[in-house]
C-alpha cells in the first residue's frame, strides 16, 4: 500500500441533535461516494470506513464537535480478503481461551501483539530493542506501546542478515 503525501481527509461535523455531516477532502481527481444527509453516530463508523475502502487507502479523519472540540486518527482500510488458497482453516481450533475487546469501527483491522518482553526507555525517551533470533525473518511486525504514555509505535522488522559460511 502506498501512503500518499497529504491524505485524503474526512471532516465529520456533528450538530448539537448528534448527526454528523461528512465532506472528504483532498482526494486528488477521484470521486467519493458519502452520505449527502447527515447520519447518526452510530453509522459513522461504517460511513468512514466505506469511504476509507473508496480511497483504497489510509484517511485522516477529523470529527468536530459542537462544543467546539475536535477529534483526529487515521484510519486504514479493510484488508483485502485472503484467497481461498490463503484462507485459513475454518475447522483450526484455539486452545480454548477467547479474548475480546469492545470500541473498535466496523471493519477495522485491529493489530493483535503478543508481548514477549518489557523494556524500558532511556533518558531521551527512546526504547530499543536488539531483537531475538526466534523472531519471524521478515514482514513481521513489532508494537512497541507506552504502558502510561499510551504511545504506540509499530515497526515491521528488517530481514535478517543473512550468514555466509566460506569452504577452507
Amino acid at each position: 500500500m502506498t501512503v500518499p503525501v497529504v491524505l485524503p481527509q474526512a471532516v465529520v461535523t456533528v450538530d448539537d441533535s448528534g448527526h454528523a455531516r461528512i465532506t472528504v477532502e483532498n482526494t486528488g481527481h477521484r470521486t467519493i461516494d458519502c452520505p449527502d444527509e447527515p447520519i447518526g453516530r452510530d453509522e459513522l463508523g461504517k460511513a468512514l470506513a466505506v469511504i476509507a475502502e473508496q480511497v483504497a487507502g489510509p484517511i485522516r479523519v477529523e470529527v468536530r464537535e459542537p462544543d467546539g472540540s475536535r477529534y483526529a486518527d487515521i484510519l486504514q482500510p479493510h484488508p483485502p480478503q485472503p484467497s481461498a488458497a490463503t484462507a485459513p482453516d475454518d475447522d483450526a481450533e484455539g486452545d480454548g481461551r477467547w479474548v475480546s475487546g469492545e470500541g473498535f469501527l466496523p471493519g477495522e483491522t485491529v493489530l493483535v501483539a503478543v508481548v514477549a518482553t518489557t523494556i524500558r526507555a532511556d533518558q531521551d525517551g527512546t526504547a530499543g530493542l536488539d531483537t531475538p533470533p526466534k523472531l519471524p525473518r521478515q514482514g513481521s511486525e513489532v508494537v512497541l506501546f507506552g504502558s502510561a504514555s499510551g504511545t504506540t509505535v509499530r515497526v515491521t522488522l528488517p530481514p535478517r542478515p543473512t550468514r555466509r559460511w566460506w569452504r577452507r
